[in-house]
């Protein structure tokens, strides 16, 4: 058994020959049979739509990029393209999104066709059926009953998706090692709870690492047709939209050594055409690479209010504050002719000024300019250890922002999912009950009616 440090670790510390509580197992139910022929015709028994969508796909390009944090390991890349979009039916307001289709890296689509065998029938046509023994069995809607494997572990599974538990049992059936198997068992069992947590759930551990750790597991290639989820759009925010040219920010991500499957795509781009410009003052000739993207639907009304008289609260840590470039260009136009503009308060946080304070350049001008009334800034690595985070700055201003809460102003909160939003949340119902003597209860109602009446907005990723 050939394991990595970290699985091998769990081996060491159980009884393998202790009983197990597994989840119920079921059989496999997709059959699958390849052809001679390769048409690379794909067949859906119902073809899935795209999430969210309020436009066609338009294949766009990238006209410029720019890194907007520094080169030093430690900060993330982050970086801001301009795509063009000359030709689509797109329309855009301040807040709203775009989706990128996503698609695996060739590399590791090969190494699972390696893996399970299957590289001299990747591009053959194959056709799925169902296991008449199986009651209530279907095939995945995001699965083509005709296609080629090259296409569905390209376009319509995720590779990177994170294994679960019943995904672990149908693989340990197929894991011919006894070690390997019964610590597969493990992870997937009652007992295995905590080191599921901790090796899987946590570690983001997909079919990718599994394969390359249990050496021994090598299921029917159906089997991940069945278990994989689907391979899912990315959403990123338009920073802003000026005619045929849209601008995006992104960070590039890594878990277990991958960077991000599509902002690694656009990152590996935003250097070859680094290169292509190069090549083309040799006029040498060069392919575009085209990029499908599409207009998503503003489900949670992520917008700028429609009179400018209304207060803002943003808050907008790291590429969360990318929207609010959108939301302070247009406001820049309209106040021209308001009497009476409300204030605009944003916070940012980041970890060094020095290093992701992206958009500095842009925010300051706005502050310069009256478009925004103050910008309020917390850095986690850096300068005042009290005020490291967007939640701080709002506890330290609570007065000030409750004043503004009770006199109408609207709370926008963009960027992660994990800690951040909850937490700004708790700092503003703080705030309040600290400075409008109310309870905390009270406090909590009057930040989940804002909620209701679509005055505090929340735009958040994981």
């Amino acid at each position: 058994m050939v394991v990595c440090r970290s699985f091998q670790e769990i081996f060491d510390s159980i009884d393998i020959n202790s009983p197990l509580s597994l989840p119920k197992y079921k059989n496999n139910v997709l059959q699958i049979e390849f052809t001679k022929t390769k048409t690379n015709e794909t067949v859906y028994n119902i073809k899935p739509s795209l999430p969210f969508a309020a436009s066609d796909i338009y294949y766009s390009s990238i006209i410029s990029s720019r890194r907007l944090t520094a080169l030093d390991s430690n900060c993330k890349a982050v970086y801001e393209i301009s795509l063009n979009i000359e030709g689509s039916n797109f329309i855009f307001t301040p807040g709203d999104t775009i989706a990128i289709i996503a698609h695996n890296k060739k590399s590791e689509v090969d190494f699972i066709s390696n893996h399970l065998d299957v590289k001299e029938v990747l591009y053959n046509d194959y056709k799925l059926s169902l296991d008449s023994g199986q009651k209530g069995a279907k095939i995945p809607v995001h699965i083509p009953i005709k296609s080629n494997l090259y296409y569905v572990l390209t376009h319509c599974v995720d590779l990177r998706a994170v294994i679960k538990k019943l995904f672990l049992l149908a693989l340990s059936t197929h894991t011919k090692d006894e070690n390997e198997r019964k610590l597969l068992e493990y992870l997937c069992s009652s007992e295995g709870s905590e080191a599921y947590n901790d090796h899987i759930l946590n570690k983001g551990t997909c079919i990718l690492d599994i394969f390359n750790t249990f050496k021994s597991c090598k299921p029917p290639v159906q089997l991940l047709l069945e278990y994989l989820p689907r391979l899912l759009p990315r959403p990123y925010s338009v920073v802003t939209s000026q005619g045929p040219v849209i601008k995006i920010c992104f960070s590039v991500m890594e878990i277990n050594n991958r960077k991000g499957l599509t902002t690694g795509w656009l990152e590996d781009m935003i250097v070859k055409n680094d290169i292509v410009s190069e090549m083309e003052k040799l006029t040498m000739d060069v392919t575009e690479h085209k990029i499908p993207i599409y207009m998503r639907k503003n489900m949670n009304e992520f917008h700028p209010p429609a009179s400018v008289e209304t207060p803002l609260l943003l808050i907008g840590p790291g590429t969360g504050v990318s929207p609010y470039i959108g939301f302070l260009e247009e406001r820049e136009k309209l106040i021209k002719n308001a009497d009476s503009p409300g204030v605009v308060w944003l916070f940012f946080g980041c970890r060094d000024p020095k290093l992701d304070f992206i958009y500095e350049d842009e925010l300051n001008n706005f502050v310069s300019r009256g478009v925004l009334n103050r910008l309020s800034t917390a850095f986690s690595r850096h300068g005042n250890t009290e005020i490291r985070y967007v939640q701080d700055l709002i506890k330290e201003n609570g007065e000030e922002i409750s004043k503004l809460l009770v006199e109408g102003a609207r709370v926008y909160v963009c960027g992660d999912v994990k800690v951040m939003a909850k937490q700004v949340k708790e700092a503003f119902i703080q705030c309040l009950s600290k400075y409008t003597n109310t309870s905390t209860n009270d406090a909590e109602l009057f930040i989940l009616n804002m909620q209701k009446e679509k005055k505090f907005l929340i735009d958040i990723w994981n």
